[in-house]
Formats: C-alpha cells, sequence, structure tokens
C-alpha cells in the first residue's frame, strides 16, 4: 500500500484574510482533504484567501482540480485568491497545463499583502 502524506493549516492573519498552508502530496488519495480545507476557507466572510504551496511536494492531476476549484469558489464569492510560494512541484503542472496564467502568484505572503 503506498501511503501519501498531506496536511493543510487555515490561519487567520487578519479580519477577513485567511492563509491556507498546504504541504505534502496533493494526490488523488489526498484532494477530498485539499478541498475540505480550500472550501472551508474560500467562503465569505473571506475577502483574501492566499494558498501557500510552498511545502507541497507533488501536485497531480487531482491537485490542479483543487487549485481550479479555489480560483471557482473565490470568483462566485468576490474573493481575492492568490498562490504563494509556488515551486516546480506545482509550478511544472501549472505551466504544462497553461494554467498557471489563470492565478495571480506570489513568492512570499509578504509579497502578495503588500500587493493586494
Amino acid at each position: 500500500m503506498i501511503r501519501t502524506t498531506f496536511d493543510a493549516a487555515t490561519v487567520e492573519l487578519e479580519a477577513g484574510v485567511l492563509l491556507v498552508r498546504m504541504s505534502g502530496e496533493i494526490d488523488i488519495a489526498t484532494a477530498d482533504f485539499a478541498s475540505e480545507s480550500i472550501r472551508a476557507a474560500v467562503a465569505p466572510p473571506a475577502r483574501l484567501v492566499l494558498i501557500d504551496v510552498s511545502a507541497v511536494t507533488f501536485c497531480s492531476s487531482a491537485g490542479l482540480g483543487n487549485l481550479v476549484e479555489a480560483r471557482n469558489l473565490a470568483g462566485q464569492h468576490n474573493i481575492t485568491l492568490a498562490l504563494v510560494g509556488v515551486g516546480r512541484p506545482v509550478d511544472r503542472p501549472l505551466a504544462v497545463t497553461g494554467l498557471g496564467g489563470q492565478f495571480r502568484i506570489y513568492s512570499t505572503v509578504e509579497e502578495a499583502l503588500a500587493e493586494l
């Protein structure tokens, strides 16, 4: 049996500003957990949600589906959404699928907060 590791923790940085820190592998085995974390954060009264993927070690098509879900939910609720710390495990699938241009992407949380 193959075990995948994934964790997500959400922190409220200030009123209406949430940071979702994801770590480990986002794949078919962990996509439901990732989806739950996203749905809990990307909902009113949030006005800005940052998804920190700097500790993600693998992102499958299921993981990309989670990010698209986050983008769609943000649009439905008029919430600004951005990805933070996008490294090769997430950047590569975003680039290959052409989805990278559909997200606001920042190197750090501080950079995102300063601009958004």
